[in-house]
C-alpha cells in the first residue's frame, strides 16, 4: 500500500526509483508526485473552464484519476489501461478509494477513436509522439491535454536519428539541449494540432528529473491552427542564441522545428500557491531564448564559474534581460550577445 495526499494506491511492489524506473503492471514512480500535485491544479484551472469529462489514459495504478476525481468531485472520470493486470489494479484502487469511476482495459487510440472528452492525460512510458495524433481525434473543440516524454535522451540530441524519425525534428546536443527538446516537443505537439485543425496553446511546460511535461489548451478553429503556426520556427546559434520563423532555414548550427514561443502562461501560475518550482517558471518565462550553462562557459575559457545571482546582476546592470531557470541550478537565460557572456565571465 502507497499513501499520497489523503489515496490509498495498491501495487505490486513499491520501489524508490530513480529516473524512469522499469515498464510493468501497476507502475508507480514517486519522482513524479511534484508533477500529480501540479496536475490536480491544473485540472481545477480546466474544470473552472468547463471541462466535466476526464481521461487518465495510460493509468498503471490510477493514481492520477483517482486524486483527481477526490478532488474534483463533479466530474466524470475514465481511467483506462490497457494492460490486464494493471485493469485489475485499478478496478481494486478505485474500490478501496470508494469513489466514482469507469475503469476502462482498452487500447489508448482506440478508445479515443469512440468516446470525446474535455481533458486527456497522456504518461506512457517513454515516447508520446504515436499517440499524440489520437488525442486530436477524441477531444471536444476546447479541451485541456497534458502530456509526458521520458525518451529525454532522444529528444536532448544523444539520439539524433531517433529524434528526426519520432519528432521530426533535428535536436542539438550543446547548451541548452534540455529546453531545445521540450521545445520540440511543444512543437510537434502543436504541428499534429494543426493537421486536425486544433489550435495547441502550452500553459505549462518543463523538465525534471527524467522527464519532460506539457500541460496545455486546445481549441478547434483552422485559423486559431494557423495563428499556432507562427510559433514554431527555428533555435540557432550565433554569437549566442537566436530565433528564426518556420518561413526560412538558418545557415548556422540549428535545431527545429520546434516552438518558440512561451514556455508557461505565467497568468495562470500567479493563481497557484507559491512553489519555488513555480517561481522559477514565472521567472524564466520573459525570455523566449534557451538557458546558458555556467560550467561549460567557464570551461571554454578556462575561467571561473561565477555565482548565478552576481552573474544576472551584472547582465542587468549592463541593459540584458536575464534571469535563473527550472532547467539547473548553475543555468540561466538572457537576451545578451555570448560575447558579453565571455567578457563578463
Amino acid at each position: 500500500m502507497i499513501e499520497e495526499e489523503g489515496v490509498k494506491i495498491y501495487t505490486l511492489e513499491k520501489e524508490n526509483y530513480v529516473g524512469p524506473g522499469k515498464r510493468k503492471a501497476g507502475f508507480y514512480n514517486p519522482t513524479w508526485k511534484f508533477d500529480r500535485d501540479l496536475q490536480i491544479l491544473f485540472s481545477k484551472y480546466a474544470y473552472e473552464r468547463g471541462a466535466r469529462k476526464f481521461l487518465d489514459g495510460m493509468a498503471a495504478t490510477g493514481i492520477r484519476g483517482i486524486r483527481i476525481k477526490k478532488e474534483i468531485e463533479d466530474i466524470e472520470v475514465d481511467i483506462n489501461d490497457f494492460n490486464k493486470s494493471s485493469y485489475k489494479i485499478i478496478l481494486e484502487n478505485v474500490k478501496k478509494n470508494e469513489i466514482e469511476a469507469s475503469v476502462l482495459n482498452e487500447e489508448f487510440c482506440s478508445l479515443l477513436s469512440r468516446k470525446k472528452y474535455d481533458y486527456v492525460d497522456l504518461d506512457p512510458y517513454g515516447s508520446p509522439a504515436p499517440y499524440i495524433p489520437c488525442i486530436f481525434r477524441g477531444i471536444n473543440r476546447r479541451a485541456f491535454i497534458s502530456v509526458s516524454a521520458t525518451d529525454t535522451a532522444t529528444l536532448n540530441g544523444i539520439f539524433k536519428k531517433a529524434c528526426i524519425r519520432r519528432y521530426g525534428a533535428i535536436p542539438l546536443r550543446m547548451q541548452g539541449k534540455k529546453e531545445i527538446g521540450l521545445r520540440i516537443l511543444i512543437g510537434f505537439i502543436s504541428r499534429i494540432a494543426a493537421i486536425y485543425e486544433y489550435e495547441f496553446i502550452p500553459k505549462i511546460s518543463y523538465s525534471h528529473s527524467h522527464y519532460f511535461r506539457i500541460y496545455g489548451c486546445a481549441e478547434k478553429g483552422a485559423k486559431k491552427s494557423d495563428e499556432s503556426m507562427k510559433k514554431i520556427g527555428w533555435v540557432y546559434w550565433e554569437n549566442g542564441w537566436k530565433i528564426k520563423r518556420f518561413e526560412g532555414i538558418p545557415s548556422k548550427k540549428f535545431a527545429g522545428p520546434l516552438w518558440i514561443d512561451k514556455l508557461h502562461d505565467t497568468s495562470l501560475l500567479l493563481t497557484f500557491p507559491k512553489m519555488k518550482m513555480l517561481n522559477l517558471f514565472i521567472e524564466e518565462n520573459s525570455i523566449n531564448l534557451p538557458y546558458y550553462e555556467s560550467n561549460v562557459v567557464a570551461r571554454e575559457i578556462k575561467a571561473r564559474q561565477p555565482p548565478i545571482k552576481k552573474l544576472i546582476e551584472k547582465l542587468k546592470s549592463m541593459g540584458y534581460n536575464a534571469t535563473r531557470t527550472h532547467f539547473g541550478g548553475g543555468a540561466f537565460k538572457t537576451d545578451a550577445p555570448y560575447d558579453v557572456i565571455l567578457q563578463i565571465f
